[in-house]
This record gives structure tokens, sequence and C-alpha cells, in this order.
């Protein structure tokens, strides 16, 4: 059975910002995910009833408050460096972009676009033609809408979906979804930082090296490189059509 987790993710100073993450899990690797992953934030010190999310990884007022953020980025690391086995990586990654004035018009709009590009066909051996996905929960949007936008991919690709889409409130055991939104908020973090031109312009060449914005953006793209299969794609604004990248392997 093949588990999808979506998260979208977002930019404080650039409103406009708009990102889709996407991990996809094959059911036989979760249970061992699950475990290390809980393993590391376990032997790390991290309160199990503090979520460890992307946006309270460079935040020493966030999260667990008594680990040091250098802690949090090497807790990160382990928890990136799991998704790769012997041979392939057990958890795909996907990510889109775009700027947008309506996230949740755009959601809807783009998943099912960016599902149709990452989703392989369905293998009917077993249950490897099932599907279930997990999204991580808006306030201005039912599961039932997700479902339906998503469902003629799936029809396209032979999965049948397990029950419904399920939406749901991200917590220290939604392993799947913390990893889509980790990898969505370190993706965001690259692209803003390196396109913030104002933050380069006003930092003199000297205190570069010290600024931390700077690390963040050093920070975000280590760990991101950790990652063994990851696909990137964003939107030309000029045309409307996708222009792919990719990172990683197959």
């Amino acid at each position: 059975m093949i588990l999808l987790f979506v998260d979208e993710t977002s930019d404080a100073k650039f409103k406009d910002y708009f990102g889709l993450s996407i991990a996809v899990i094959n059911s036989n690797f979760y249970q061992i995910l699950k475990s290390d992953f809980h393993k590391i934030l376990s032997d790390s010190g991290w309160e199990i009833n503090i979520e460890f999310k992307g946006s309270y990884l460079f935040s020493a007022n966030s999260g667990c408050k008594n680990i040091p953020v250098d802690m949090r980025v090497e807790i990160a690391s382990k928890i990136l460096e799991l998704n790769k086995s012997k041979i392939n990586s057990r958890i795909k990654f996907a990510y889109f972009h775009k700027n947008s004035q309506d996230h949740r018009k755009d959601y809807l709009e783009y998943l099912p676009v960016l599902l149709d590009k990452i989703l392989p066909a369905a293998q009917k051996a077993g249950d490897k033609d099932i599907i279930a996905v997990y999204c991580d929960r808006r306030s201005d949007m039912k599961p039932i809408e997700i479902q339906n936008v998503i469902q003629p991919v799936l029809n396209k690709r032979k999965y049948t979906l397990l029950e419904n889409v399920v939406m749901t409130d991200s917590n220290f055991n939604t392993i799947g979804i913390l990893y889509a939104d980790l990898v969505g908020y370190l993706s965001a973090r690259i692209d803003t930082i390196k396109n913030d031109i104002e933050l380069f312009e006003n930092i003199p060449p000297d205190q570069l090296e010290n600024n931390g914005k700077i690390k963040k953006l050093r920070s975000s793209q280590n760990l991101i490189n950790a990652i063994k299969s990851i696909k990137a794609y964003t939107v030309k604004q000029d045309t409307g059509k996708d222009k792919k990248g990719e990172k990683g392997k197959k």
C-alpha cells in the first residue's frame, strides 16, 4: 500500500509564496521509519507532546525549548537520513511552489497536477494498488474537496483510495505529515532566502559568514541534500506552464 502525505508551506515575509510538499512512503517502510523517528526524538530529549516541525527548527523560542537550535538541526539531519535504504529511498518527496494570491484555490488546483507528475502507475500485486492520503488540517477546506480533485488522478494511475482522504492535526505521531512539513519548510527557506535580493544588498560582505539568515540557508541546503529522492516543480508566472527541476535520484 502507498501512503501519501501532504502539507502546505508559506512565508511570513513573502505573503504570496505558496508551496505544496508531498511525502510518499511504501507501507512496508512505515513501521521502521516511525520507530526510528521517535527514537531519535526521545534520545535527544525532545518532549513527546510537542511535534517536530520545520518552523521550530531555527527558533529557540518555539517547539521544545530545552533543545538548542544546533541540536535541532542535528536531529533533523538524522530524521532525513532515515529516508535512505541500501538500494532505494524509503520516502520519495515532491515539492511545488508558485506566487499565489489565493492559497486555497491553488492548493486544490495544483495538488492533482503534482500528484499526476509523481505517482507511478499502480502495481496490481498484493495491495500495491491501494493508496491512503493524509493532509495537514486547513480551516478553509474539507477533506472531500481534496478527494474530489485528486480522484481523477488516482483513477488514471489505477489506485483505489483507502476509505476517504484524511485531514488531521499534525502532532508527535503524524510522522508522514511531519516529513512533508519539514521538507516543505526547508525548500521554502531555500527559495525565499536565495531570492531575497534586499537581504543580500544590505549585508556587508565581511558579515555574510555570520549572518543568521545565511546560516539558515546553508543549513537548509545541507539538510535537503540528505534526501535521496526529491523532485521540485515551479510555475513560470508569465505563461502559467509548469517548469520542472529535479534533485536526487529516482
